[in-house]
């Protein structure tokens, strides 16, 4: 008992920076009801963008952090427009948007001269640009697409594997850490004999900020609505004159930022990036949304931090090796008991 005050802590940091990737999963699956594999591809991503800001840029954390939850942004929306959109509506903007995607590959993985290879890294994003435009400016597509549900998940583990090859072959498959002098380590000590350190404070004030905010964007803006709209009925909202392609680009931008500022701040937290570092938090997540309710944003906040405790408490008590036992424990109990979730909905119309 007397390493209580210390894990309940330890749970309650951890899940809150849980909450932040797992909200942007699930803002994903309330839209477009597929689950986004690739979720945690741009969580390690987001991770790196700070890395890079801070070591290579030498820009300071309070720069990079917002910098990287941008970049992760802005990878979510183009993760849209290649992995996603052509399942769903196939435009010319979209073929040009994938021939500019393997260019820019080609770039970044031949083995060219140094002034090819730039040549060929910046026209593929030049290409890429000029598809996301014309595919925005599309006014009718060249096919609309009934695809099997499965095939967005399919599409995105594919994306997810491209997205951590090109970390390994960028960064290296060795881990990477962030300077130890870019936060206080110095601990503060709290009633009970526990203790917690500066950036551990600094990641739960981040991340309920971020909670706070995207509350309050879901519940009194217009995009708020609009995204609620969707994910309520697409047909209806199409009716009602929302864009939905629009809709659906900041829903992953949002989905996207909050996967990159959960990556910084627990890549700041454990001091440990690597391109697989997503694997582990994505399965964490996916169990966050299930037990909070598919597509319940305040559901998978609390189930983040159930899930987060659990985690913690496992390894404090009984035994690291069965931390994720009990959390896929947790996870079978309450789909047997509620399988909508904690906060689920019933059903949900989609048409």
């Amino acid at each position: 008992m007397e390493q209580l005050p210390q894990q309940l802590i330890n749970g309650i940091w951890q899940g809150a920076a849980l909450a932040l990737f797992a909200m942007g999963y699930t803002l994903v699956f309330g839209v477009l009801d597929i689950i986004n594999l690739a979720h945690g591809a741009t969580y390690m991503w987001g991770a790196f963008f700070a890395f890079v800001c801070i070591t290579r840029l030498d820009w300071p954390l309070w720069a990079a952090i917002p910098a990287a939850m941008i970049g992760a942004g802005l990878l979510a929306v183009v993760l849209d427009r290649l992995a996603f959109k052509p399942l769903r509506t196939l435009t010319s903007g979209g073929l040009v948007l994938w021939v500019g995607f393997i260019v820019l590959l080609l770039g970044l993985i031949g083995a060219w001269s140094p002034g090819l290879k730039w040549t060929l890294t910046l026209s593929g994003a030049a290409i890429m640009l000029g598809g996301i435009v014309q595919d925005y400016a599309a006014i009718r597509p060249l096919r609309v697409r009934h695809v099997p549900h499965l095939a967005p998940m399919i599409s995105s583990i594919g994306a997810s594997i491209i997205l951590i090859s090109l970390a390994q072959g960028i960064f290296g498959a060795q881990v990477s850490r962030f300077p130890p002098d870019i936060f206080p380590s110095k601990p503060y000590t709290l009633p009970g004999n526990a203790v917690i350190a500066p950036i551990q404070l600094l990641v739960l004030g981040i991340a309920l900020a971020l909670m706070v905010v995207l509350h309050l964007l879901i519940a009194r803006t217009q995009m708020g609505r609009a995204i609620r709209g969707i994910a309520w009925s697409e047909r209806t909202a199409r009716l009602l004159g929302i864009n939905v392609d629009l809709v659906v680009a900041q829903t992953f931008f949002l989905s996207g930022a909050l996967a990159g500022a959960a990556g910084v701040l627990l890549g700041l937290a454990f001091n440990r990036l690597d391109p697989f570092m997503g694997n582990e938090v994505e399965l964490a997540g996916l169990t966050v949304i299930i037990v909070g309710g598919m597509g319940s944003i305040g559901g998978a906040a609390v189930a983040a931090f159930l899930v987060g405790m659990l985690r913690v408490l496992s390894v404090g008590y009984i035994d690291s090796s069965f931390r994720d036992a009990f959390v896929f424990a947790l996870l079978i109990l309450v789909l047997l008991v509620r399988p909508s979730g904690i906060f689920g909905r019933g059903s949900s119309v989609r048409a």
